[in-house]
């Protein structure tokens, strides 16, 4: 979702700046060193460089379903909150371990976490409502007002507090923008997924209908046809398949073929892309066309798309919860190659139970139902999964 890849990018961004910041500020903690007791700069610089890690880590984790994903801003929650307490914490405990002593090295005053104190409020903006980040930014950069008008000029004076009021000015304008970019987010989130529950229902809808007029083409044109040439005595062969005919058509098993609708190219790309984004943007997707494709029958198309569906969503459900899933798939001339691929945990084929229909029925069965359909599944324990779905033009 737009929403959950914004506070992932926000949280990784302030993490690396976090650690490269605490990597380089060499000189600043060397200077300051000389103003404070011994403990405070290996304990700073070891206590926001965990704490950045494990941010880094946070935003890394996650999952597909809803239950991992109010898991995954939870976790993103507590070590933004972490970073910005240490910071803070690590700022308060500069008083009690200053000397005293007054930097004279002219320029800005050798304190090495004035360069990565407001960063946690980049992140912050994206979990919590806006003023949260404004709140923690205006406490920190004042803390690091007092700490720098200490070491430079000896507590006299306003020079720090000017400098980090204006430097307060510029970052609120920039978390006010984020706060309002992501409102639209979750707006743009909100309206996806009532376009998607829409066109579910739309699509089932419309299935139940078809099937009701097929079931109804039937009783009409067969069943009844059936009824009314029964006379006594025993039915003659051609009577009896004809009662056959029409009771397999009932079942679904034979049915006059309909006149065969067809799918643009570009049509059939979009409609396997939707199947296979259907479970969330955390499936990588990848459906072309060669230049010479040609438009292909509406039911292949249908077909290959609920197989697709089917095989992501197994994906999803059981590969694991910090496993990949791509889909790559290509139309040409002579067909549809489509493959769903997964790095999880993979299992046993020989293992399934027959009748299970997530295999049997969503995904062989489809495709072997289909005339110049085939279907394959490769896979293993600890090995992950590969679906390979096709139709050859005959």
């Amino acid at each position: 979702m737009n929403e959950s890849r914004m506070r992932r990018a926000a949280s990784l961004t302030v993490a690396v700046c976090t650690i490269v910041v605490s990597c380089v500020s060499v000189i600043p903690m060397r200077k300051g060193a000389q103003l404070t007791a011994s403990w405070w700069t290996p304990v700073s610089v070891a206590a926001v460089v965990v704490a950045a890690v494990l941010l880094f880590a946070g935003a890394l984790w996650g999952g597909t379903s809803s239950g991992r994903a109010a898991q995954r801003i939870g976790v993103l929650r507590a070590t933004i909150v972490l970073l910005a307490a240490v910071d803070v914490v690590m700022l308060i405990l500069w008083f009690p371990a200053w000397s005293g002593a007054v930097s004279d090295v002219g320029g800005s005053p050798p304190i090495w976490m004035a360069n990565n104190v407001a960063l946690p409020a980049l992140a912050l903006a994206t979990v919590f409502p806006v003023w949260w980040s404004l709140a923690y930014a205006l406490g920190g950069l004042a803390l690091l007002a007092a700490v720098q008008q200490r070491i430079g000029f000896g507590g006299q004076g306003w020079d720090a507090y000017l400098n980090q009021a204006m430097t307060f000015g510029m970052l609120a304008v920039f978390l006010t923008m984020l706060g309002t970019a992501m409102h639209m987010a979750r707006n743009v989130d909100r309206s996806r997924g009532a376009v998607l529950a829409e066109t579910v229902e739309t699509a089932t809808a419309a299935a139940r209908g078809a099937e009701r007029r097929r079931v109804d083409a039937v009783v009409r044109d067969r069943v009844i046809g059936v009824l009314r040439d029964i006379t006594p005595g025993r039915p003659d062969d051609r009577r009896r398949a004809e009662a056959q005919i029409a009771m397999d058509e009932l079942d679904g098993i034979v049915a006059d073929a309909p006149a065969r609708h067809r799918t643009s190219v570009a049509d059939a790309v979009v409609r396997l892309r939707e199947s296979a984004i259907a479970f969330g943007d955390d499936v990588l997707v990848a459906v072309d066309a060669a230049d010479d494709a040609v438009d292909l029958p509406d039911d292949v198309v249908d077909i290959l798309g609920d197989a697709l569906n089917e095989a992501v969503g197994n994906a999803v459900a059981h590969a694991g919860p910090n496993a990949s899933t791509a889909v790559v798939g290509h139309i040409a001339a002579e067909g549809i190659r489509v493959r769903i691929v997964d790095d999880g945990c993979g299992f046993d084929l020989a293992a399934i139970a027959p009748d299970r229909s997530g295999i049997a029925v969503g995904i062989t069965g489809r495709l072997a139902g289909l005339s110049g359909g085939r279907s394959d599944i490769r896979t293993s324990p600890s090995d992950g999964t590969m679906v390979s779905l096709e139709w050859v033009r005959s």
